[in-house]
Order: C-alpha cells, then sequence, then structure tokens
C-alpha cells in the first residue's frame, strides 16, 4: 500500500481537486465523507485514497481495489500513479 505524508492539512475537497486536475479527464475522482475518495480509471482500474490527519499533517494511505489478481494489479498499477499525483500535487512528501 503506497503512502504519502505532507507537512499541512489536505481536506478531501482539495485533495479531490489536485488529483482531478493532475490525473486528467482519463480518471474519475469522487469524494466519499470527509476522508476517503476513490480514483478509477476504467472499470478494473481503481484505487481507495483516505486521508489520516494528525495535528497539522496529512496521511494518504491509497489502496489498489479489485478482488485478488485485479487488487495486486491495481496496489501496483493505479495506487502507485494516484501516490505519484498527491505527491506531485502538493509539493514535498515522505512516501512509503
Amino acid at each position: 500500500m503506497p503512502s504519502a505524508t505532507l507537512s499541512k492539512t489536505i481536506t478531501a475537497d482539495e485533495a479531490a481537486d489536485a488529483l482531478q486536475g493532475r490525473l486528467g479527464d482519463g480518471y474519475k475522482v469522487t469524494r466519499h465523507g470527509s476522508d476517503s475518495l476513490s480514483v478509477h480509471h476504467g472499470p478494473l482500474a481503481f484505487a481507495t485514497v483516505r486521508l489520516g490527519r494528525d495535528g497539522s499533517a496529512t496521511t494518504f494511505h491509497v489502496h489498489g481495489g479489485g478482488l485478488i489478481v485485479g487488487r495486486i494489479v491495481n496496489e501496483f498499477g493505479i495506487a502507485k500513479t494516484v501516490t505519484t499525483a498527491i505527491k506531485d500535487s502538493f509539493g514535498a512528501a515522505n512516501a512509503s
């Protein structure tokens, strides 16, 4: 599971807007509540993003979606793409 930690507080709306702008029209970013997003790139390529806030930092936990094999493929594909887009959108981040 890729993740990125930013040293500032980011809302789900800000994250959704930034991701949609960075990823482009081929991706659909949808907000779910105050701390969750989904990113779809076709019917089988999707990821879930959870925002965790700790003081003035925000950690994005990105999980590839799908069943068994599809999830593994999405962990190494779209989940990494989304994590890179987060880092590119908001500047320096600590990634893992």
